[in-house]
């Protein structure tokens, strides 16, 4: 249930050169002596971005500090300021992505999140039918049919965890970030290669797609998803790593690629299973965020329209509910 569209790419030059550079406050390394005989103390994982870091640019400035325009303040930067080795982009997860809370960086539009479908007979859904979370108004707008595309970044561990403090508000090394270890990275890892069997892993991937899909209907590598996802597909559970009031405190590793772990983080399981109940309300995005995820989109190799045609209908089922279903979201579409 993926397209993996595998690149070498690193993020463009002029993206660095764009932005001032803002003092840098950090912790000093953990000492590799910490590390386990035999095993590195900072392997290479990939950060699986679906909001405003899908544009290189925007994501950069979590490597390198400073800031890029629409951002109201300088990132610290990380530990080690190198760019990603390579990235990739996985398509069509069985997640579901959706636009939530306030935010004064976008306008007081929502900003992305993902339901992972973890615990989903706790919200009442019957793990064989099409999860009722907050698109579920049409049939061709479940969990089954909107999936979620991820632009995957190859950092350090280190990295990745000053990526998950400084979306925190935090600065890297801050000790209310709670830093995933090298061992607890290769577990997780571990535990999705057990659980995807060899003869659905495809082009290095392990992860919830492949087991919700049927890897003989695409000979391109790319099957079609279908009904009946359960929460024990979706992996190992996440667990909270950062709390803080930025919401992105919740770690969860979506799958494996080539036996690398590849994490990401959002909102905790508890606040993701109120929006999908509808005790909390979903926010459509403002029309800067919209487009600055169109665009990183496009740039990791979807075609304009077919970026807009995510965008809308994520949207538009996001806030299908409320009385004023599809305001927002065709005011977006027709800019």
């Amino acid at each position: 249930a993926t397209r993996v569209a595998p690149s070498s790419a690193v993020l463009p030059a002029h993206a660095r050169r764009s932005r001032r550079k803002a003092p840098r406050r950090v912790a000093m390394p953990a000492s590799a002596a910490d590390a386990p005989a035999g095993a590195s103390s900072n392997p290479s994982v990939w950060y699986a971005s679906f909001g405003s870091n899908i544009l290189s640019e925007r994501f950069a400035c979590y490597l390198e500090g400073g800031r890029i325009e629409g951002m109201i303040r300088d990132m610290p930067g990380s530990r080690d300021p190198s760019p990603p080795t390579e990235w990739r982009r996985w398509d069509d997860l069985p997640h579901r992505l959706f636009f939530a809370h306030s935010s004064p960086t976008w306008d007081g539009g929502g900003v992305a999140f993902v339901d992972f479908g973890e615990d989903l007979e706790l919200a009442g859904d019957a793990p064989e039918t099409p999860s009722r979370d907050i698109s579920s108004v049409a049939p061709e707008t479940h969990r089954s049919a909107l999936g979620v595309s991820y632009r995957l970044y190859r950092v350090t561990l280190e990295q990745f965890n000053d990526v998950l403090a400084q979306e925190n508000g935090m600065v890297p090394g801050d000790e209310a970030c709670r830093e995933m270890t090298a061992e607890e990275a290769r577990a997780l890892a571990d535990a999705w290669t057990a659980l995807v069997p060899e003869t659905r892993v495809v082009n290095g991937a392990a992860h919830a797609g492949c087991l919700t899909s049927d890897p003989a209907s695409d000979a391109g590598g790319r099957p079609a998803l279908r009904n009946g996802f359960r929460s024990e597909n979706a992996g190992p559970p996440g667990e909270t790593r950062a709390p803080s009031e930025r919401w992105y405190g919740y770690v969860k590793c979506i799958g494996a690629l080539n036996g690398e772990p590849v994490l990401t983080f959002s909102c905790d399981a508890e606040t993701t299973r109120r929006f999908r109940t509808g005790a909390d309300k979903p926010n459509a995005p403002s029309a800067a965020y919209y487009e600055v995820i169109k665009k990183g989109l496009v740039q990791s190799g979807s075609a304009v329209e077919d970026a807009t045609a995510y965008l809308d209908a994520r949207v538009e089922a996001a806030v299908a509910a409320e009385s004023h279903a599809g305001e927002n979201a065709k005011s977006l579409s027709s800019r």
